[in-house]
């Protein structure tokens, strides 16, 4: 390495559902991604702080839970100021946040964010003079075009959030939303399901393919100082729509539902997840991961032209890079599809997180508990700066290095859903309403702020089909995971 400090290249999706990949036993061939982790360490009960998109964005940039950095629900105030019927929400990350990105910033990095980045506060960031995202400099750069898009008959193009985009729904999914409408059913969903399939535009036009474009050039015109680089990608998020040549990669007669799909938990059928199933049925649920699992390849398509670029120009080996999802999507599990739902299911609140560093790292498997907040201090500890104290998460290196128990099996980590408070500020009041999940490999323990409680025995029953909360044989263990999380929430600071 002749005493150079490792680049820092993290690539980020959205709503990634860790168990459809290959790598994680999944039915998607994702090559790329094999190919990662092939050279890097796969953790395999990796965890994100709540399965709701800027929450656990500011938890992998901060090390700390949302009830201690305060960003509870999705920053919408300075995301989409344009964008009518928006309510005002939660301030976003500031520059007086202590994140990866700063602290290498101020040890010399040239630190870049390409791609989505749903933490907007009301300041621009210091160490991010420049930055590409999806609703400023993308939308600007289409804006000629969308508005061409808005010239078609409406059931031909979707708005999302101020993007146009042409879609050409399939048969299938006009069949099912049209029985849907004529049923008179009142079952709520929103608007985007009703138009999912083929994008009709040039992939190149596309957030994404933009996203890679310029990590691609950045890569290949970089020069001798270190650098953190973050390529942010959309999906497999919703809007559930695909170019051509990714659109049917996974044809839906070849979608095996899941083992659970017909395993609904009562306390979740009247919730949005649930609703787009019951409303449109199974034909639609196919459909539905037929575009979800075809964006997963295309997903891992981009991977590999980044892997490629890293190898090209002699990057690999002092390079970590970090592949992180900030949550999952249920894609079926438990009848429900999106993210949609108060559940802590694994199916969304895993996370797909592979970390590689041939210059250090042994490629394997790692079975310890991880969390969104230990991103931070395992980041900063590879490039061998001092972790913050004020922090939640812990460096995931001893575990990587054999220095503590390879497998960490016992460690809890958490999974929290808060309210906002009134004032939608970044301050989580005592007695705010709020839901919490503990796991380690064993044990899944869930608590609602109006006391309900869930338990799941992991070992035996990984699909979470069988609720043990009100089983006599297991009260002293909900006991002591309930004291557990108690004694957690006293020592973090959270007043329920």
């Amino acid at each position: 390495m002749n005493g150079r400090k490792p680049n820092v290249l993290i690539i980020m999706c959205d709503q990634l559902n860790a168990g459809v990949l290959s790598c994680y036993g999944g039915p998607v061939k994702a090559l790329n991604l094999e190919r990662l982790a092939s050279a890097g360490v796969v953790f395999e009960n990796a965890f994100c702080t709540t399965p709701i998109c800027t929450p656990t964005r500011a938890s992998i940039l901060t090390g700390k839970y949302p009830h201690n950095h305060g960003i509870v629900g999705n920053v919408w105030r300075n995301e989409y100021p344009w964008f009518r019927g928006v309510p005002v929400t939660e301030e976003g990350i500031r520059e007086d946040d202590l994140t990866t990105e700063k602290i290498l910033s101020q040890n010399g990095y040239h630190t870049v964010h390409f791609g989505k980045w749903h933490v907007k506060g009301d300041e621009d960031l210091s160490y991010y003079p420049e930055m590409y995202r999806e609703h400023y400099e993308y939308a600007e750069e289409m804006s000629e075009k969308f508005q061409a898009v808005r010239r078609l008959p409406e059931d031909q193009w979707l708005d999302w959030y101020g993007w146009a985009l042409p879609v050409k729904v399939p048969e299938v999914v006009k069949a099912a939303v049209r029985r849907f409408e004529e049923s008179g059913s009142k079952i709520q969903v929103h608007p985007f399901t009703r138009k999912i399939g083929l994008l009709e535009m040039d992939l190149e036009d596309t957030f994404d393919c933009r996203v890679v474009d310029r990590t691609l050039s950045f890569l290949r015109n970089t020069g001798d100082e270190p650098f953190m680089l973050t390529c942010s990608l959309n999906v497999p998020h919703d809007p559930n729509v695909l170019p051509l040549p990714f659109y049917g990669m996974f044809p839906p007669e070849d979608v095996m539902l899941p083992e659970n799909f017909k395993f609904i938990e009562s306390l979740f059928e009247n919730e949005l997840s649930r609703n787009i199933v019951k409303a449109y049925g199974e034909d639609y649920v196919r459909e539905f991961l037929s575009i979800y699992y075809s964006s997963v390849l295309m997903l891992d398509h981009f991977v590999g032209q980044i892997l490629d670029t890293l190898e090209d120009k002699g990057l690999k080996e002092n390079t970590i890079v970090l592949f992180v999802s900030d949550h999952g999507d249920m894609a079926g599990g438990h009848g429900m599809v999106w993210k949609s739902t108060s559940a802590f299911y694994d199916e969304i609140a895993r996370q797909a997180m592979i970390l590689s560093y041939p210059a250090r790292l042994k490629p394997g498997r790692c079975r310890v508990t991880a969390s969104a907040v230990d991103v931070l201090p395992t980041l900063v500890d590879l490039c061998g700066f001092c972790i913050p104290e004020d922090i939640d998460g812990v460096s995931l290196v001893p575990y990587l290095e054999g220095i503590a128990d390879s497998d960490g099996l016992s460690r809890y980590v958490y999974c929290e859903k808060i309210d906002w408070n009134k004032g939608h500020t970044r301050e989580v009041f005592p007695g705010t309403p709020a839901s919490f999940m503990m796991r380690n490999y064993e044990w899944k323990y869930i608590r609602y702020h109006n006391g309900t409680e869930l338990l799941y025995h992991l070992t035996e029953d990984p699909g979470e089909i069988r609720n043990l909360s009100s089983v006599a044989e297991y009260e002293e263990v909900k006991r002591e995971l309930c004291g557990i999380l108690s004694n957690w929430l006293n020592y973090s600071g959270f007043r329920i």
